[in-house]
């Protein structure tokens, strides 16, 4: 029996079981659909019992295929730990896609994938770069390895680490504020904003910051995209709440300005979130390379400026 249900099997069993879906196994795994079924037929036979039943859009453990799928994540992490014992000298290879919102893209994205092509020139990183709230999608479904975000993305057999954290603040064009003004929260509210979309992570800042003040008659516009804040922004259509460490550039050349504020945000943290179970070595260098880019992007702008953090 043993024999019958090599790794491959159970591989495609536990991403089968993950995302739901043959089609998107099948593309996970860079197979077809036909083989991920006779995978799944072959581990059915060798245990004597259906693992999974199909409803008109996805796919559905049984019980006994809910059993087996612990013993199963238990396996894969073992052979893991065991190949790399017996690889020790190898060094991580493949693809890991990553995802990282807007802020981690315009600061400390290009060092990590430079030191990665350095150290690992066997390993390639497609990127995605998208909002908290898709790239926790991504992450759920499998379609992503590790994600960047200003939350932990929390489920079954997801981890998080702490990254970084960024000082926040508003940031406009010179002509929109007064250069030696300090602003009141009131003072802001009355001055055109561009801020993040309704119920997203970092909209919940803007509304604790105003909270207590009657926005109804604000003028405030919204997108998802940091870069389009700030090239509004920049193009003078209002105030954006934005990291100014990631408009530095901007700032040198006088297109936006800090604005002075009497009352100042906390810092915005960033998170690495990844599958925890089964683990995979490029992932963790990966998620290695990422600290690393991190501390010594912050190092360097600590040296430089004040706005790497509070």
């Amino acid at each position: 029996m043993l024999a019958a249900m090599n790794i491959r099997f159970l591989e495609t069993f536990f991403w089968l079981a993950r995302l739901r879906s043959f089609t998107a196994t099948a593309q996970r795994l860079n197979t077809t659909q036909p083989a991920v079924s006779g995978r799944i037929r072959a581990l059915e036979r060798a245990l004597g019992t259906a693992l999974l039943f199909r409803t008109t859009r996805e796919v559905h453990l049984t019980p006994e295929g809910l059993a087996a799928l612990r013993h199963v994540e238990a396996i894969l992490e073992e052979s893991r730990r065991l190949g790399e014992m017996a690889g020790a000298g190898g060094v991580p290879a493949g693809v890991v896609r990553i995802g990282v919102v807007d802020a981690i893209a315009r600061t400390w994205l290009p060092r990590l994938i430079e030191g990665m092509r350095d150290r690992f020139p066997q390993l390639s990183l497609e990127v995605t770069v998208d909002t908290t709230l898709q790239l926790a999608r991504g992450l759920g479904a499998g379609d992503l390895h590790l994600v960047v975000a200003i939350e932990a993305v929390r489920g079954e057999h997801l981890a998080s680490q702490a990254l970084c954290a960024y000082a926040m603040g508003w940031v406009a064009h010179p002509r929109l504020v007064r250069a030696r003004k300090v602003y009141a929260p009131e003072e802001l509210a009355a001055l055109p904003l561009i801020t993040y979309p309704r119920r997203s992570p970092p909209e919940r800042l803007i509304e604790a910051y105003f909270d207590g003040i009657d926005l109804s008659g604000a003028r405030m516009s919204a997108s998802n995209s940091m870069s389009t804040m700030i090239r509004l922004a920049a193009d003078g259509l209002g105030l954006a709440a934005v990291p100014p460490i990631c408009v530095l550039d901007e700032m040198r050349a006088g297109g936006l300005c800090a604005v002075r504020v009497a009352k100042p945000f906390p810092d915005l943290s960033f998170v690495a979130s990844f599958r925890a179970s089964p683990r995979n070595r490029a992932v963790d260098a990966v998620l290695a390379g990422c600290r690393t880019a991190a501390q010594a992007f912050l190092r360097e702008r600590d040296r430089a400026g004040r706005w790497s953090r509070h």
